[in-house]
């Protein structure tokens, strides 16, 4: 599925979308998500 097309109509009733961790928070944020976890950025890895 395209992305253009495919945007908003899976669930057109959500407004966050979850994606993304310190790895690749930058591409998740090209794809749109609304909603990082940074964890290891701010606190280190454990």
């Amino acid at each position: 599925m395209e992305r253009s097309s495919a945007k908003g109509t899976l669930a057109p009733e959500i407004n966050e979308l979850s994606m993304g961790m310190t790895a690749d928070f930058q591409w998740a944020i090209q794809e749109g998500a609304t909603m990082i976890r940074l964890g290891t950025a701010i606190f280190g890895p454990r």
